[in-house]
């Protein structure tokens, strides 16, 4: 009974690093979508969400079954909660990913003259997001407590980028630039909230390893 748990909560913590595979691509595709302001991508980005939201049941619900039925304790019982949680993360950072693309979709073809400058600050943010979560998720495979303290560290490159972007926004000028530059701030927050779920993941890890409850942030 115990080596069929145990053999289940293994291919369950796989299954994470193939969520977070999934989200990645996602977060990727956004971006380049973003950047080369393709529809078709975007469009293919938003329909993979469903996938990612159906590996999130099928883990959560796994998950709980394990606790009801085998009453994990110590580092299993730690494991479980983790899993339950960067799931969590994971799937609200393919939403984000979902959401960028939905947003591509509704752009203009035509970009003011004003923002083409600020939309190379999105992307970099976009670039940015994905190496961050890609961090994480490196860190959960290979279950790293430094490369896991790590993330906060780059998370704040990220942060200032964002900072620099909100200031450029406010700087742009003329009734034709309005509501582009509303939707490269969306976007632009997007990514930065992708980034804070990839710092939750890595607190994660951290507490996984530790068990300090200090990292459960």
């Amino acid at each position: 009974m115990r080596d069929a748990f145990h053999k289940e909560l293994e291919a369950l913590d796989q299954e994470v690093v193939r969520m977070g595979a999934l989200a990645e691509e996602s977060i990727q595709g956004a971006t380049t979508a973003f950047v080369e302001n393709d529809k078709t991508l975007a469009g293919t980005v938003r329909k993979g969400d469903d996938a990612i939201d159906a590996l999130f049941l099928d883990i959560e619900k796994r998950c709980l079954t394990l606790l009801a039925q085998q009453a994990p304790v110590a580092g299993d019982l730690r494991l479980i909660v983790a899993i339950l949680s960067v799931v969590g993360d994971l799937e609200r950072s393919a939403d984000l990913a979902y959401n960028i693309a939905k947003l591509v979709q509704l752009e203009d073809s035509v970009t003011p003259t004003g923002v083409k400058e600020v939309r190379g600050l999105v992307a970099e943010l976009g670039s940015e997001a994905t190496k961050l979560l890609a961090a994480a998720i490196e860190a959960w495979a290979s279950k790293d407590e430094a490369l896991a303290a790590d993330i906060g560290r780059q998370d704040d490159r990220l942060d200032d980028l964002h900072t620099r972007l909100i200031g450029r926004l406010v700087e742009l000028k003329g009734q034709e630039s309005f509501a582009e530059a509303i939707r490269l701030a969306l976007v632009g927050r997007y990514f930065e909230r992708i980034g804070d779920h990839a710092v939750n993941l890595g607190e994660r890890v951290r507490y996984f390893l530790t068990g300090d409850e200090e990292h459960l942030g």
